[in-house]
């Protein structure tokens, strides 16, 4: 069992390798019956740097459907970030914790798969999430998934569009789009949680103190698998190549 996290997010700034992206628009979606984590969120913004540079895109609650509530908040997100002809978006939920680890060269990495020729093909790249799938990719820390959650993650803009183009159909936008997405990467180790407490979505849910310990838990699993794998599979390539077997 992971470590339970405490919501206390690295101090400095140094980041700018990937807030400055070119053609970055970064957003929090939040409600306006929840100041207090507007307020919660702003002091994580301001622990990485992004200070005064996130766009909030407040809404108001949807007391009959609040997973529909969160399909369409994200849905707006992506298309106010098109119509600022954004090359990327940037999308927060006012809960994102920032992990301690989180430091400017994890923000440097992260621009670089982004950046890179390579990954060309991406829709969405997540700093935080619950993995369900995983495979490594030609950069170790970067990792290609089938994922939920939707507390922190990038949309090219090819990712903008598609998502724009769903029809709500009873989920929340990380089972709509993100886990069944082909086109999806993750940062490992994650970088981004969701607070505990009180979930706006699922009426009833309460999110305990351990709340994030699965999905920790559970990425570090999906990785060392995929070494693994990766590892047995040279050793039967070096054997064949040795004419073993």
């Amino acid at each position: 069992m992971a470590p339970t996290i405490a919501p206390t997010p690295t101090a400095g700034a140094g980041f700018s390798a990937l807030w400055d992206l070119p053609g970055l628009v970064i957003q929090c979606i939040t409600l306006s019956t929840r100041p207090e984590r507007r307020r919660a969120a702003q002091a994580q913004f301001d622990a990485v740097g992004l200070g005064g540079r996130v766009r909030w895109l407040e809404q108001t609650p949807d007391i009959e459907d609040g997973k529909r509530g969160c399909f369409h908040g994200h849905q707006r997100a992506a298309r106010a970030a098109l119509e600022l002809d954004a090359r990327m978006a940037l999308t927060f939920e006012d809960d994102v914790v920032f992990l301690p680890h989180f430091a400017p060269s994890c923000a440097g990495r992260v621009a670089a798969f982004l950046r890179a020729p390579a990954a060309a093909d991406w829709q969405v790249f997540f700093l935080g999430h619950f993995p369900r799938k995983m495979e490594l990719t030609g950069q170790p820390d970067a990792v290609k998934v089938r994922s939920m959650d939707g507390q922190a993650y990038f949309l090219s803009r090819a990712g903008m569009e598609a998502l724009c183009e769903l029809e709500y159909a009873g989920e929340q936008v990380d089972v709509h789009f993100h886990y069944r997405c082909e086109r999806a990467y993750a940062l490992y180790p994650m970088v981004a949680v969701q607070a505990a407490g009180h979930s706006d979505t699922e009426a009833g849910l309460e999110r305990a103190p351990d709340w994030n310990d699965d999905k920790l838990t559970r990425e570090r699993e999906l990785y060392e698998g995929c070494v693994k794998r990766k590892a047995v599979a040279a050793a039967v390539a070096m054997m064949g190549g040795l004419g073993v077997g």
